[in-house]
């Protein structure tokens, strides 16, 4: 028998406050957030590597930074493979979501194009690993798509 796809949903922080993104992970029931950014930076505060981990752990969400499934500096194939492997580990024991910058997933293109490296670069081989991916979007609803049809820059 084999066992159930993982479901590995996906975030943005955007320019969310912080207790919004935290009742969008909360609404979706999230455990831990895979921190996907190349480096753990932003111009948000919130959303600094150690101060969301500090954020997330207060209120029982767990963070791991993961740079090698960063976008801005795309790490070599196999560090790649090392951190997508990484994510399918902590998504078969609690609900996970990949976070990086972008709030939204699509552009607003007449023919919608990844907007992020967490649906332009991680999500098809996430799904070649047996993940079903939802992406959460700003306003809390779901998105599930087939991200190897989209066109993208990664």
């Amino acid at each position: 028998m084999t066992s159930p796809a993982s479901i590995i949903y996906t975030i943005g922080h955007g320019r969310h406050p912080f207790n919004y993104f935290l009742e969008l992970l909360q609404q979706h029931e999230i455990a831990f957030v895979c921190d996907v950014r190349s480096a753990a930076r932003s111009r948000w505060p919130q959303y600094n590597g150690r101060v969301l981990e500090e954020n997330l752990r207060e209120r029982g969400i767990g963070y791991e930074h993961l740079p090698e499934c960063g976008g801005k500096v795309v790490a070599p194939p196999d560090e790649l493979a090392r951190g997508l492997d990484r994510i399918i580990e902590l998504a078969s024991e609690l609900r996970v979501a990949i976070m990086c910058s972008e709030s939204q997933p699509l552009t607003g293109h007449a023919s919608p194009r990844a907007n992020c490296h967490r649906v332009g670069l991680l999500s098809t081989p996430l799904r070649a690993r047996g993940a079903k991916i939802l992406h959460i979007l700003p306003g809390g609803g779901l998105l599930e798509l087939d991200e190897a049809k989209l066109p993208s820059i990664w």
